[in-house]
């Protein structure tokens, strides 16, 4: 279960599609097989996203990549550091510690996410995120995210072929020119998956799926 961290990344910039949104979403990036809308919630400026892709990978291989904590700096775009506090995987919760790392002269953030993970009758696999506020003392190092939301839902469509959406919204705090963060928004989904894609292809063994998801 380690890498659920991933959501949450692709999400501190992001975010994730929980709340109505005011207006239709946009398909803003649609280019190698990958798909990226926007929409925007009336309670936040900060555009939400929903993307997608579909991966040449049997569905197991796709989810123990999110799941694996400990590699998902080596690939996760803006993820510094992850860390797996907690995991109880005969109820499919976790809780992280994440840092991400933002771009000089900004400040790196960081958040703790609390996290749950189920596969339902037809099998699909979904994965859902959201910072914990009451959590650990805060480092003063960085800027503690406490608004983050997102998911991960893994659709098998094959032997060999998985549908992977995510979906996701974040607050990142501070001083950022909102524009600056919206175009976070629309890229970072689509890298995350970019990035995913090539590391799945790389034919790396990964962890075992925890009985939950099996």
């Amino acid at each position: 279960m380690k890498k659920i961290l991933l959501l949450a990344c692709a999400a501190a910039f992001s975010a994730a599609a929980l709340a109505k949104p005011a207006a239709p979403a946009k398909l803003s990036i649609n280019k190698n097989n990958i798909k990226v809308w926007t929409f925007q919630d009336s309670r936040n400026p900060v555009f939400m996203y929903r993307a997608e892709t579909t991966l040449n990978v049997p569905i197991e291989q796709a989810v123990a990549l999110i799941l694996n904590v400990e590699h998902a700096a080596d690939w996760v775009p803006y993820l510094g550091s992850v860390k797996l506090l907690s995991r109880d995987d005969k109820k499919g919760e976790f809780q992280l510690h994440m840092v991400l790392d933002f771009p000089f002269p900004l400040q790196d953030r960081d958040l703790i996410v609390q996290g749950t993970m189920r596969k339902d009758a037809q099998g699909i696999v979904s994965i859902q995120n959201k910072a914990v506020k009451k959590a650990a003392q805060p480092n003063s190092a960085y800027v503690r995210l406490s608004q983050y939301e997102g998911d991960w839902t893994f659709q098998k469509l094959g032997p060999q072929k998985v549908k992977v959406s995510t979906y996701g919204y974040a607050n990142p705090e501070g001083s950022i020119p909102l524009p600056v963060v919206n175009m976070f928004v629309q890229q970072q989904p689509y890298q995350m998956l970019q990035k995913m894609k090539a590391e799945l292809a790389k034919g790396n063994a990964q962890p075992a799926l925890p009985e939950i998801l099996k």
